[in-house]
């Protein structure tokens, strides 16, 4: 829902493969809740579990189950019915290029929110799809870009998409950097940034690009790693920033979409 931020970050899960995946490795004996196990699996997420529970599309060991408060083996044979892996599959993920003093989530009062730029008018021409996002439930911002960066922002209805962005995937940012930075300012950037041991500069002092006499800075991290943990070890650095631009989440780069544009993104892309 706007304004509220990114949902189910606290998912966790293991493995994406067939709809007829088993969990490997359990120890006998042990058991768990079962929308815990379908989000574990890779199925689904925790909160779209319960919903297909209840609807009776969860299989356990071949017979449906909907009781979404179940506890089972967590050796057992777990599926999404037909019906459930076609709900699942439909989801929507849309690729924003975020111009800068939009937030993701949380806006305070005079903010505006990337969300709103979700209208047909800012399809890129490149979208074959005639998706209209504002007519699209539980689409949410999957994680956070701050009002002071620019880029790709992801919103997704599948709530795994959430959790591998929070978790696993890289994120790749470009810092443009005003002036002359000194090996001394570099090098406080690179601890600063394993410091916080999410990220790492890819691009040194001599190998980064030169644009308009300033020069861009290439950022790789993983996790929670944020346009604002960056911002903040620029200023602990003594790095003077104009910009930060996330130009890439896992294989999924920004290339030529617009400024304030969106278009539609394979989810599977970020659940391999």
């Amino acid at each position: 829902e706007p304004g509220r931020g990114p949902r189910r970050l606290d998912e966790r899960f293991a493995g994406f493969g067939s709809p007829w995946a088993q969990l490997r490795g359990s120890a006998p004996g042990m058991s768990e809740r079962l929308a815990a196990l379908c989000a574990r699996l890779g199925l689904c997420s925790r909160s779209e579990a319960a919903r297909y529970i209840r609807l009776g599309l969860v299989a356990v060991d071949g017979q449906p189950v909907q009781n979404a408060a179940a506890v089972v083996s967590s050796s057992a044979s777990v599926s999404l019915l037909p019906r459930g892996q076609r709900m699942q599959e439909n989801k929507v993920t849309i690729m924003l290029n975020k111009p800068m003093h939009y937030v993701s989530c949380r806006a305070a009062a005079g903010q505006p929110l990337a969300r709103r730029l979700l209208i047909p008018a800012n399809r890129a021409a490149t979208c074959r799809t005639r998706h209209d996002p504002r007519h699209l439930s539980k689409l949410d911002a999957v994680d956070i870009l701050d009002e002071a960066a620019t880029g790709l922002l992801l919103f997704s209805q599948d709530g795994r998409v959430a959790t591998r962005v929070a978790t696993d995937l890289e994120k790749e940012f470009c810092v443009q950097v005003a002036g002359t930075l000194t090996s001394s300012q570099l090098a406080a950037f690179e601890a600063g940034l394993a410091a916080g041991g999410a990220a790492q500069l890819v691009d040194a002092a001599e190998g980064s690009e030169v644009i308009e006499g300033s020069k861009l800075l290439r950022v790789v991290g993983r996790g929670h790693m944020t346009s604002q943990m960056i911002q903040q070890t620029c200023s602990v650095a003594g790095v003077r920033h104009v910009g930060i631009e996330r130009r890439r989440v896992g294989s999924v780069s920004l290339g030529s979409l617009p400024s304030g544009q969106w278009t539609i993104v394979d989810s599977k892309d970020f659940l391999k």
